[in-house]
């Protein structure tokens, strides 16, 4: 048995509670200042709350429910409320266009949808074509507790009935994209998420005197890790509605942050603010980014605001962090770090095997299915067989290590694009490009952006005697895709390059 035991976020909720009582578990800013905050005594008791709620609309264990929310201080409490009902949540990105919530709802077939209702007309919109529509409930945001769904989820903590549960329960399916058109579901059990803020914990360094800042989406996998770490050691997280930054340095300050969440966009961004006497007048000890910032990016960024930046990398099928650069580790930049304590990481050739210091293969982790990795993808077998081919789990990413252990990522082996922290599919926006009247070959690449990491580009050739210029396929792309994976650039050509089996030969098309 792992660390996270046959333990459930029940327990955990319930052990934080009895052990830090009063003390300030998660807080919560919206963008015209309004804060939120709950103890984690009142957050164990919010997340009853909302269980009894959901199970006096008959919710039961393993039923999938379906969350369009943004950043509200609402989410916290209703996920754990979730699981504590032994419901599985299913994080949707408020960003999605009907076609790609109509995919979604009808891949997970969900028996409950709580909905904004800035998002509301869409969700209605997109469950009316469906034969086995979920209930929808608008989520009212102000107020934390069952008020704040309208009403909705009536119930109090006392009525809440603790359903049989261990940690190899569903607890949560996070759609990602990757080399498919079609986003997969990754499947998080109870025991994934525990021992999620365990090691995060643990890599984090963290102590209950920590206070940690991310903006970034609760329905991504870098807010959640968060959030778990943060209850886990008994820190208070601080959650912002979203990224601003004229306001992000004021919101480190005031809310006395420790450790803080980026990227190479926040990063840029916050490079191009005007400088001010207050650029160093923070309590931050580090903060957490990923790839895709130059060494002197970085170098700018620490002398300016001396924030020492420890670089990392992960995915949502390893509930994040696979590698990390060690605390007191001198940089080894472009390195991604080294494996943490608790994975054990490897680059393999196309045959699974291990390759010497220096050798470039595919990026691999090994661990337990449910455990220390996911259980695979909802609904989807050989997607499971595939990801999982060897005993490994595959990063689809390619990259190599130095004779330190030191990793570097080296390149994508499946086609994702990277922007401003989304992971788009490539393949998703051809086949949407596809549907497009005048177009008869298509292909979708990223390019380097210097704010956002990487740019949407499409090359497009178009049916003989057909006409369309860049702005009617952004237009007819806006319709179809979330706003982030709309193509940025649009080339055309008489023609896209193939090699001898026909596949479209995309390194060409980013060298010409």
């Amino acid at each position: 048995m792992d660390a996270a035991g046959n333990r459930t976020i029940t327990d955990l909720l319930d052990e934080q509670a009895l052990c830090h009582g009063h003390k300030i578990a998660i807080v919560h800013e919206y963008q015209n200042g309004d804060i939120s905050q709950l103890s984690f005594i009142q957050l164990r008791d919010a997340a009853r709350s909302y269980a009894a709620g959901l199970q006096a609309r008959g919710v039961m264990p393993g039923d999938r429910v379906f969350v369009f929310m943004g950043n509200t201080a609402e989410y916290v409490p209703l996920w754990m409320g979730l699981m504590l009902a032994g419901a599985v949540i299913v994080a949707g990105n408020i960003h999605l266009t009907a076609s790609e919530a109509a995919y979604q709802l009808e891949h997970c077939q969900p028996a409950l949808a709580l909905v904004e209702p800035a998002h509301e007309a869409l969700i209605r919109e997109v469950c009316a074509g469906m034969e086995q529509a979920p209930d929808i409930v608008p989520v009212a945001r102000g107020s934390l507790g069952p008020e704040g769904l309208g009403g909705a989820l009536t119930g109090s903590s006392a009525d809440y009935h603790a359903p049989p549960q261990c940690g190899d329960d569903l607890a949560q399916i996070l759609y990602t994209s990757g080399t498919s058109a079609r986003p997969k579901g990754v499947m998080l059990t109870q025991a994934n998420l525990l021992w999620c803020g365990l090691a995060g914990a643990a890599n984090s360094g963290l102590s209950r005197a920590d206070r940690v800042f991310n903006n970034k989406p609760l329905f991504h996998a870098n807010c959640q890790e968060t959030v778990l770490s943060c209850l886990t050691a008994g820190a208070t997280v601080v959650i912002g509605e979203r990224y601003s930054a004229t306001r992000y340095l004021r919101q480190l300050i005031e809310h006395r942050i420790t450790i803080c969440s980026l990227s190479g966009m926040l990063c840029r961004t916050l490079l191009n603010q005007p400088p001010t006497p207050f650029d160093t007048a923070h309590q931050v000890r580090y903060a957490g980014y990923a790839i895709n910032i130059s060494e002197a990016e970085i170098a700018a960024f620490i002398e300016r605001f001396r924030i020492p930046l420890r670089n990392g990398y992960g995915q949502s099928e390893t509930m994040l962090y696979i590698t990390l650069q060690p605390h007191a580790s001198p940089s080894a930049y472009p390195s991604i770090g080294r494996a943490t304590p608790d994975r054990e990481v490897f680059v393999v050739d196309d045959d699974n095997q291990p390759l010497a210091a220096g050798a470039v293969g595919e990026i691999v982790v090994r661990g337990r299915p449910g455990r220390t990795l996911t259980l695979g993808y909802y609904r989807d077998p050989a997607a499971t067989q595939a990801v999982f081919e060897g005993g490994w789990l595959h990063t689809g990413d390619l990259g190599y290590q130095d004779a330190k252990g030191n990793f570097f990522f080296f390149g994508r082996k499946k086609e994702v694009i990277k922007r401003a922290g989304e992971n788009i599919s490539a393949a998703e926006v051809e086949e949407a490009l596809m549907g497009h009247p005048a177009v008869r070959d298509v292909a979708v690449v990223g390019i380097p952006d210097p704010v956002r990491d990487q740019s949407v580009k499409a090359f497009i050739v178009l049916h003989a005697g057909q006409q369309a210029d860049t702005d009617a396929i952004k237009a007819y792309c806006a319709q179809r895709l979330a706003y982030f994976k709309v193509p940025e650039h649009v080339q055309f050509m008489a023609e896209l390059p193939r090699n001898a089996s026909g596949k479209v030969q995309k390194r060409a098309l980013l060298d010409a």
